[in-house]
C-alpha cells in the first residue's frame, strides 16, 4: 500500500481554499495534514468582525480523492441578506488556531443595485415596526426617528450629487421611503400631504458658504416650507447654507429632506433641546463666517440678507446686526428694542408705520431679536454660544446682545434687511399658561438678576422712550442740503456724502433734511439710511422748520451745505437751538463763478448778478460760525473780503480705485461732469469744438468719451464717429479702463473740481486748465498736466499717448497725491477742526 505524504500533498494544493463568497452563502475547504482525517475549526470574518466559528467537516469526495484524509473537510452555509446589508463587505475565512487565511481570503465583495434588496428593507421595516411597539411615549421614539432623517439626509445628498443635471428632490419617491421611517396610519396622511401640498424647494448651492443660516424648527412645517419658498424668491448675492435644525417635530419636518434640496441641510436632535440647544447645534455645524438665526415663522424680503453682510463688512465695530421686523399686515412689529432698568423689553417701534424716519435708519440698540439676528461665528463660539443658563429658550438673544456689547462690539438694527416675524405662531403669546412662553417670565428674572448693574443707568419702563433709543449717542448733527446726495451723479453730492460719513466717524449721529423737496428718493435715500444717517421726509415733515420745531433734543452741530441753505437757516437754527454749531459749506463760491463767466463772454447781465450773488454769500459767511471751502484760492479770497470769518479748507474724500488696463492698452479721452453745471456744458463743447480736432490731425480716430448726468441735446448731438455722448454710467471706472486720459478744459468755475480728483484715483492722469486745477495739491510732474489754451491741451494729449510709460509714472504719482490729501483720514482731521475749534486743521488740509 502507497504511503501518502500528507506534508507534500499540502505544498501542492494548500491547507485549504474559500471557494464561493456571496451575500447570502459561503464555501470552501480546510484541513491539517498534522492530523489528516481530524475536522478543523475555521472563523469567519466581515471585516474585523467575527461572524461565525465553524467546524470543516462536510464529506467533499474530491478532497478524498487527492488523499486528503477521509475527505471530511468542507465547509459551507448559508444565511440572510441581513447578515451583510452593506454594499461592499471584505470577507475573511482563516484557521482559528493558528489564524492562517485560506487561499482566496480575503475576499471583496459588492452588491449589485445598493444595499436594500427586498430582505433589507424587511428588516429595517420590523426594526422599526419594533420600536413603534415598544414605545410608551412620544419621546422614546425620537433617537430611531433622528436617526432615519440622518439617513435619509445621506441619500438625498447623494442622489443629488449623482444626477446629471442637480435634480431637485423627487417626491414621487416619498410613499416608499414614508413607509420605512413611519406607521402605515401616518403615511396617508402625512405621505400625501407632504407630496401634493409642497412642491420640492431647491437653494443655490455654494461650495463655501460665507452665511449659514440656521433655522431651529419644532413642528409648523407649513411655516418653515413658506419661510424656506421666500428664501428661494428672495435669494441673497452672497454664498449661504441654510441649516434647519429640527428639535424632534411630530410632523411633516420629519422628511423635510425630501422636499428641500439644493442648500439647506435638515439635521434631527435625537432628543428635545428646545430653542437655545437647537440654536447651539446648528451654529456648531455651520460652515460660514457669518451665523444668521432665522425663525421659522418669517418671510423674508429681497436685500435681507445681504444688507447684514455688508453691514458687517462697511462697520468692522458692529458684533451682532438684526433685522426690521414687520407684521404680515406690513406694520412695524419692531426696529430694535429696548431694556428697562427692571430688565422688561419693548419692540421699538411697535404697530407703527414701517417707513417712519425715526425707524428707518442703521441705530444701535439694546438687543436685536433672535428672530433675526447676525453674529460672526468666531464670535459666537468665543462667547459660548447661546447660554443655556436660558434654556429652553427666552430672553438668550437679549443676554447674547448684552455679552456682545460687554465686548466691546455695537449692537444694530439694520432697516436694510426687513423680515416679516408672524408672531406667535410657534410659541403662542401668553406667559401666564402652561406652554412655553412662561420661560419669558422665568428668563426675565435671570436676565436682571445677571445685568442689574449695567441696568441700573437706563429709564425705568416707559419714560421718555424717544431718548431712552438713543442712550448711546452723545453728539447729534444735523445736515442741511437741498436734496438727497447722488453720490454717482455730481460732485457737491459726493462732497456731501463724504462729510456725513466722516461726522459719522467722529462720533456724530447725523440727521439728514433734503430741505429743497423733503423728498425720500431711491436708492439714494435708502442707502444714507442704512449707514446709520436718519434721514427726514414728507409726509412726516413738511419743512426745515417742522423739524426744529418739533426736535426733543439737543443739537450740537447744523451743517448747511450749499447758499440756498446757509442763507435760509441760520436764524431759524438760532431760535430753536441757540447752543448749536453752525458750519456753512460754499460749495463753491457762486459769486465768483459767475464773475469768471462774465468776464469770458463780457456780459454785463451776469457781472451784475455776480454782485448780488457777493453780497449775500458774503453776509451768510458773517452769520455762521464756520465756513468750509474746498480751494485755499476761496479761502484765500474770503480772508481778505470777510476777515472776521473763521474759512476752513476740507477735502473731500476718494478711495483708490485703480484701473487694471494697462496704460499702453487704452486710448483716448474722457470727460466727465454733470450737466446741469453750465460749466461742464462749455467744456464739453469746447473740447469737442476746437480742442480734439487739433487732436485728429496728428492721431486720426483717437476717441472722445462725454460722460456725465443731465445730459442736454446739444451735447448729444455732437456724437460723431469718434466722439461718444455716453450721458450717465452708474461706475464711470468701466469708461477709465478703456480711455488713457482724462481731460477737464473748464474755462470758468470755482472750487475743487470732483472730475479730477476722481480721474486721479482712478490711476488716470487728468489733463486740466487752471480753473480745474484750482484746490487740488498738485506737485512735481503733476503740475505739468496744466493748460489753459486749446492748443496747449492739444499737444498733451498727443504727447502722452506717444509715452504710455510717462502716464503710467504720472497715474502713480496721482495716487500718492490723492492717498496723501484726499483720503478719509486727512478729511476726519479737518472736519475735526471745523467742529471742535480747539483743534486746529492740520497743514497739509490747508
Amino acid at each position: 500500500m502507497t504511503q501518502i505524504d500528507h506534508h507534500a500533498l499540502a505544498r501542492q494544493h494548500g491547507h485549504g481554499t474559500l471557494d464561493t463568497v456571496s451575500f447570502t452563502q459561503i464555501s470552501g475547504w480546510a484541513w491539517n495534514p498534522d492530523s489528516p482525517d481530524e475536522s478543523v475549526l475555521i472563523e469567519v470574518l466581515d471585516g474585523t468582525e467575527q461572524l461565525a466559528v465553524l467546524r470543516a467537516d462536510l464529506y467533499r469526495p474530491d478532497l478524498q480523492k487527492l488523499g486528503m484524509g477521509n475527505g471530511r473537510h468542507g465547509f459551507s452555509f448559508g444565511f440572510a441578506g441581513t447578515i451583510l446589508p452593506q454594499a461592499r463587505h471584505l470577507i475573511r475565512v482563516r484557521r482559528l488556531s493558528d489564524g492562517t487565511d485560506l487561499q482566496t481570503s480575503p475576499r471583496l465583495i459588492e452588491r449589485d443595485g445598493g444595499t436594500l434588496d427586498d430582505a433589507n428593507m424587511r428588516h429595517v421595516a420590523a426594526m422599526f415596526q419594533a420600536e413603534a411597539a415598544v414605545a410608551r411615549s412620544p419621546q422614546a421614539l425620537n433617537p430611531a426617528l433622528a436617526f432615519a432623517v440622518q439617513q435619509l439626509g445621506v441619500l438625498m445628498a447623494a442622489q443629488r450629487r449623482l444626477a446629471e443635471p442637480a435634480a431637485a428632490p423627487d417626491p414621487d419617491g416619498l410613499r416608499k421611503l414614508v413607509e420605512v421611517v413611519a406607521p402605515q396610519s401616518w403615511v396617508s396622511a402625512a405621505g400625501q400631504s407632504m407630496a401634493h401640498h409642497y412642491p420640492p424647494l431647491v437653494l443655490p448651492t455654494a461650495s463655501q458658504p460665507r452665511v449659514s443660516v440656521v433655522i431651529p424648527v419644532y413642528g409648523k412645517f407649513q411655516l418653515t416650507y413658506d419661510c424656506l419658498k421666500s428664501i428661494a424668491e428672495h435669494p441673497p448675492e452672497v454664498p449661504f447654507e441654510v441649516i434647519v435644525v429640527d428639535d424632534c417635530s411630530p410632523d411633516e419636518t420629519l422628511i423635510a429632506p425630501l422636499v428641500f434640496g439644493g442648500s439647506v441641510r435638515v439635521l434631527r436632535n435625537d432628543r428635545n433641546l428646545g430653542f437655545v440647544g437647537t440654536c447651539n447645534r446648528g451654529a456648531d455645524a455651520a460652515r460660514g463666517e457669518w451665523l444668521f438665526f432665522l425663525n421659522n415663522d418669517t418671510l423674508v424680503k429681497p436685500g435681507w440678507l445681504d444688507a447684514l453682510v455688508q453691514t458687517f463688512e462697511c462697520q468692522p465695530d458692529i458684533g451682532i446686526a438684526g433685522s426690521k421686523l414687520l407684521f404680515g399686515d406690513g406694520s412695524l412689529q419692531e426696529a430694535g428694542g429696548i431694556i428697562w432698568r427692571m430688565g422688561d423689553g419693548w419692540n421699538w417701534g411697535r404697530n407703527a408705520r414701517a417707513d417712519e424716519p425715526r425707524f428707518s435708519y442703521l441705530r444701535d440698540v439694546d438687543y436685536v431679536s433672535g428672530a433675526a439676528l447676525m453674529i460672526r461665528k468666531p464670535m459666537f463660539d468665543e462667547l459660548g454660544g447661546f447660554d443655556l443658563h436660558f434654556a429652553p429658550a427666552y430672553y438668550e438673544d437679549t443676554d447674547l446682545c448684552f455679552r456682545v456689547r460687554q465686548a466691546g462690539k455695537r449692537v444694530v438694527m439694520q432697516p436694510a434687511s426687513v423680515i416679516v416675524h408672524l408672531e406667535g405662531q410657534t410659541a403662542g403669546t401668553s406667559v401666564t399658561g402652561s406652554g412655553m412662553k412662561r420661560y419669558q417670565a422665568i428668563n426675565h428674572r435671570k436676565f436682571y438678576d445677571r445685568w442689574r448693574q449695567v441696568l441700573s443707568a437706563h429709564r425705568f419702563n416707559a419714560q421718555q422712550p424717544e431718548l431712552e433709543c438713543e442712550r448711546l449717542v452723545t453728539r447729534r448733527a444735523v445736515f442741511i442740503d437741498d436734496s438727497v446726495p447722488t453720490p454717482d451723479q455730481d460732485a457737491g453730492s459726493n462732497a456731501a456724502f463724504q462729510h456725513i460719513r466722516s461726522l459719522q466717524r467722529l462720533g456724530y449721529k447725523v440727521t439728514f433734511i433734503p430741505a429743497d423737496n423733503m423728498a425720500r428718493i431711491s436708492p439714494y435715500t435708502e442707502k444714507l439710511q442704512a449707514l446709520g444717517v436718519e434721514c427726514i421726509y414728507y409726509p412726516y415733515f413738511m419743512s426745515v422748520e417742522e423739524y426744529f420745531r418739533k426736535s426733543l433734543v439737543s443739537i450740537d452741530l447744523v451743517y448747511l451745505h450749499r447758499f440756498s441753505n446757509g442763507s435760509k437757516y441760520p436764524g431759524l437754527i438760532r431760535r430753536h437751538q441757540p447752543k448749536a454749531r453752525i458750519v456753512y459749506n460754499v460749495a463753491d463760491l457762486h459769486y465768483l463763478r459767475i464773475e469768471r463767466e462774465a468776464e469770458l463772454t463780457g456780459s454785463a447781465e451776469l457781472a451784475s448778478q455776480a454782485a448780488t450773488v457777493r453780497q449775500g454769500e458774503l453776509a451768510t459767511i458773517g452769520a455762521v460760525d464756520a465756513t468750509i471751502v474746498h480751494s485755499g484760492i476761496e479761502q484765500r479770497l474770503l480772508a481778505t473780503t470777510v476777515p472776521s470769518a473763521t474759512v476752513h479748507v476740507v477735502p473731500w474724500a476718494y478711495p483708490l480705485r485703480p484701473v487694471a488696463t494697462p496704460a499702453a492698452q487704452r486710448s483716448g479721452v474722457v470727460f466727465v461732469g454733470g450737466y446741469r453745471h453750465k460749466p461742464n456744458v462749455d467744456a464739453a463743447t469746447w473740447l469737442v469744438e476746437e480742442i480734439m480736432p487739433r487732436v485728429w490731425q496728428v492721431l486720426p480716430g483717437l476717441p472722445c468719451s462725454l460722460v456725465g448726468s443731465h445730459m442736454p441735446e446739444s451735447v448729444r448731438a455732437m456724437a460723431s464717429a469718434h466722439v461718444e455722448a455716453i450721458g450717465f454710467v452708474p461706475d464711470v471706472n468701466t469708461i477709465y479702463e478703456q480711455r488713457l486720459l482724462s481731460v477737464a478744459p473748464l474755462r470758468y468755475g470755482a472750487g475743487v473740481k470732483g472730475k479730477v480728483l476722481e480721474a486721479f484715483a482712478a490711476g488716470l492722469p487728468c489733463l486740466m486748465t487752471g480753473c480745474a486745477a484750482e484746490g487740488v495739491a498738485l506737485h512735481g510732474d503733476l503740475q505739468t498736466l496744466v493748460a489753459d489754451d486749446a492748443e496747449g491741451i492739444a499737444k498733451l494729449i498727443i504727447a502722452l499717448h506717444r509715452n504710455p510709460l510717462r502716464v503710467a509714472a504720472l497715474g502713480t504719482a496721482g495716487q500718492r497725491m490723492m492717498a496723501r490729501h484726499y483720503s478719509e483720514g486727512a478729511v476726519d482731521a479737518a472736519i475735526r477742526g471745523v467742529v471742535e475749534p480747539d483743534v486746529g486743521t492740520p497743514p497739509e488740509a490747508k
